[in-house]
């Protein structure tokens, strides 16, 4: 009896630590769903709470591996939600796969995770995906002029990239392809405007954030007024939500997420994500709340073992049945990828301008 008492009293009651390295919206995500989660009672009778790294989720590979090395250090951590974009989930996976740690990335596009490691998981499909989309929606415009523009990083390069293909099989050759660099668009506006301009699109495909195109938008329409464009899914966020000038008009934006879908859960989340000040459910946010699940429920099923999580996400879909988030079931295809799903939305729109794919 007294050993069994000292048992119980030494048991450990310690917080699971999942890390996140996410943008404010992803983090807020995330901590809505740990509060969800740990308000049913937590994960086998304990709380689950997050490791933030705030500020430390840009692209840069030093900052990246820096977080990764600290976050694979860390025994407590039993799996990692992030990194916000491409660049820097490539370059933290090195890491979390030599350290045996699984990383669920929200966003992450770059085909080039597909081969990142058996640790790596996304929540969103590889660009190959999005740039067919993307081509489908620019063949639906007979006899449009097409100019490119693309950010020139990982995530940039590689949607360019593909998206040169698909158009090319149909023999669709661009006006206009540039790049530009992210922070850097004031300093050659003019240039980049210009180039574009000369080249006379009727539609203008942007590969790229929101925040740099709001830097170009009002020389850019009065060189264009009729121009559309198409944005890729790097386009959502909290620039978008926040534009009360009508510099987003004739923008049509790829969303990963469809949160007008018909689902109670989903549209419980965007209340309460909204009440807190942040804009509509972005992408990030709402499948970093899925991410968070996702892992709790690991936890539920395998204990917090970082192999057994990592094993448990793996079978995610053929040995273990979809679980079922608010973004819709979640499981993995080969290679740690889940299915393609997009939709064409206009900012400040609370209803789809495209269709799923």
């Amino acid at each position: 009896m007294l050993a069994l008492s000292l048992g119980v009293a030494c048991r450990d009651t310690r917080p699971y630590v999942v890390g996140v390295v996410l943008a404010s919206e992803g983090e807020q995500g995330a901590r809505l769903a740990l509060k969800h989660v740990n308000a049913s009672g937590g994960v086998r009778g304990r709380a689950m709470e997050a490791r933030n790294f705030s500020g430390a989720y840009n692209s840069g590979a030093r900052v990246a591996l820096q977080v990764a090395e600290s976050l694979s250090r860390d025994t407590r951590v039993v799996a990692v939600i992030g990194h916000t974009n491409s660049s820097a989930s490539l370059a933290a996976a090195q890491v979390y796969n030599e350290q045996h740690v699984a990383q669920i990335a929200p966003t992450t596009t770059a085909p080039l995770y597909s081969q990142a490691g058996p640790y790596s998981f996304r929540l969103v499909a590889s660009d190959e995906h999005q740039a067919r989309f993307i081509a489908d929606q620019v063949m639906a415009r007979a006899g449009a002029r097409i100019a490119i523009v693309y950010v020139n990083d990982d995530y940039g390069r590689a949607l360019h990239m593909m998206l040169g293909g698909e158009l090319s099989q149909r023999k669709v050759r661009p006006v206009y392809e540039g790049s530009y660099v992210e922070d850097d668009t004031a300093n050659g506006a003019a240039e980049l405007i210009g180039s574009i301009a000369a080249a006379r699109p009727t539609t203008l495909v942007w590969l790229g954030r929101a925040s740099e195109f709001r830097r170009i938008a009002t020389r850019l329409r009065a060189a264009l007024p009729r121009v559309e464009v198409i944005a890729s899914d790097g386009f959502g966020g909290s620039a978008v939500e926040s534009d009360s000038g009508g510099l987003f008009d004739r923008v049509r934006y790829v969303r990963l997420v469809d949160v007008d879908r018909a689902d109670t859960t989903l549209q419980r989340v965007r209340g309460e994500y909204e009440k807190l000040g942040r804009g509509d459910l972005s992408d990030q946010a709402a499948l970093a709340y899925d991410a968070v699940l996702l892992v709790a429920q690991a936890i539920r099923e395998v204990g917090p073992d970082r192999e057994r999580i990592r094993d448990w996400l793996a079978r995610l879909g053929t040995d273990h049945p979809a679980y079922p988030g608010i973004t819709g079931p979640l499981s993995f295809q080969r290679l740690g990828d889940r299915a393609p799903s997009y939709v064409l939305v206009t900012p400040g729109a609370r209803r789809p301008a495209g269709v799923a794919h």
